[in-house]
């Protein structure tokens, strides 16, 4: 099937795809920031799940979620900031070792020395209502209005949702707005802005054009052995065609903590009807007894049972259903740099108890799977890839939990108060990603995660 890349504006701190009528739909995204929870006890890890299924059974037949995950090096904001408060201090010995840690730390992050871990929830619906025909410009501009209005009290009842659900757990969930929306799309479709820190898009962002006119100022052209080539980049994709045997909370770190920046997730999930679930049991089942009752196979018995209890689970509202689509996309500037980091995904993959992934070569499937992951676009016609999945193990394989991080500002501020000048860190451990302060000023760190919130 050929697919089209979606187009949208941003109206209003939401994405509105093709129109405001019936055949139209609405996209907000919400900055995700989790705890990390690598080295929390079990009832920790369990609690967070519950909080994800409780994210997943919150949403209705006409919502879909959207889970984008990725990394930079982008900690341009937070150490300038730091730099301001260094200029208020008043210590001569501290203004000096701060500059220097400003100057190192500034340095790492242009060399993408740096790891900062961002996840993104889009939570989309579709528009229902169509406004009345042979009706003035005055009376549509006033339905519009209406609309775009109720729209945004949904989503606001959204964001207050996700705030109770994720409450416990430390979560930060905040709204984005239009300009964040902006710059997600255009890092999105422009890899090669991680390079340039100088340059902030947010100047060029022109709400009256459309996402493909604000963002995409690359062709993408397909490669006859691999993926695509776009900005300066070679792009392959890579999607999930079976979920692992096993899962349990924490299972999709060995996806999230791989030591690379050029990578991106994206989980579509739908929402499936119950009551069309318990059809396709019960007929499953029916087919199961009537193959019984010639056969008289004790082994088919035990397959009855189970379409009795999954039908149950079903009914008693145990079990929720849903598809999900689950794709990577990496790149690089080379075929050489590409095939390692595909390589690295393809085994943390496999590690993750017998999943399988489909690596994309065929430059329209590639193309169809990348359209499927623009961030808030869940409505594709493309669902050859998707895969059936049930809430427990679908909260398990969402990418949303972080690696620790220590706020430099926070530490560096603390010694301060004692009267210490102990700013220097040691390199981040390879394992666990800590970031631990230590007073030997002869090692240098060599990669670092900095706390987004300093």
């Amino acid at each position: 099937m050929f697919e089209r890349p979606p187009d949208c504006f941003f109206v209003r701190d939401l994405i509105v795809f093709n129109h405001l009528r019936r055949g139209g739909y609405v996209s907000k995204g919400f900055i995700f920031q989790a705890p990390d929870l690598t080295n929390s006890p079990i009832a920790d890890l369990n609690d967070f799940q519950d909080q994800l299924c409780l994210l997943l059974a919150s949403l209705h037949e006409q919502q879909r979620l959207q889970v984008q995950y990725f990394c930079d090096s982008d900690y341009k904001e937070e150490l300038l900031r730091y730099q301001r408060e260094t200029e208020k201090m008043s210590n001569v010995w501290t203004r000096r070792a701060r500059n220097e840690r400003f100057a190192r730390y500034f340095q790492a992050m242009t060399e993408r020395r740096l790891r900062r871990q961002r996840a993104v929830l889009y939570i989309s619906r579709v528009i229902e209502s169509v406004p009345k025909t042979l009706t003035t410009n005055k009376a549509l501009r006033e339905y519009y209005h209406t609309l775009l209005e109720q729209l945004q009290s949904e989503y606001d009842h959204v964001h207050r949702l996700l705030l109770e659900i994720f409450a416990s757990a430390g979560t930060r969930v905040v709204p984005m707005s239009g300009l964040d929306h902006f710059r997600h799309y255009k890092q999105f479709l422009n890899p090669s802005l991680n390079d340039r820190f100088e340059f902030d898009p947010a100047e060029g962002f022109d709400p009256q054009l459309s996402i493909q006119e604000n963002c995409w100022h690359s062709e993408g052209n397909g490669q006859s052995d691999f993926g695509f080539f776009m900005d300066g980049h070679y792009h392959s994709v890579i999607v999930l065609t079976r979920w692992p045997r096993t899962t349990f909370p924490g299972i999709i770190q060995r996806l999230t903590n791989l030591r690379l920046l050029d990578y991106t997730i994206t989980v579509n999930i739908d929402p499936l009807p119950v009551t069309r679930e318990i059809s396709k049991e019960e007929k499953e089942h029916d087919r199961v007894a009537g193959d019984y009752a010639s056969e008289k196979k004790i082994s088919l018995l035990t397959v009855m049972e189970k379409k009795q209890r999954k039908i149950s689970a079903l009914m008693q509202g145990q079990t929720i259903p849903f598809n999900a689509l689950f794709v990577v996309r990496v790149w690089d500037k080379n075929r050489d740099g590409l095939n390692a980091k595909a390589g690295a995904i393809k085994n943390a993959i496999n590690s993750m108890n017998a999943a399988q992934y489909f690596e994309s070569n065929l430059p329209t499937t590639s193309k169809n799977l990348f359209f499927q992951t623009w961030p808030g676009w869940t409505w594709g016609r493309y669902e050859h890839r998707k895969l059936y999945a049930e809430h427990r193990y679908l909260a398990d394989m969402l990418p949303v939990t972080r690696r620790k991080q220590i706020s430099a500002t926070r530490c560096a501020s603390r010694h301060e108060r004692r009267g210490q000048v102990s700013h220097r860190l040691r390199p981040a451990d390879a394992d666990r990603g800590l970031f631990r302060l230590h007073g030997n000023h002869r090692r240098r760190p060599q990669l670092w995660h900095l706390h987004p919130d300093c």
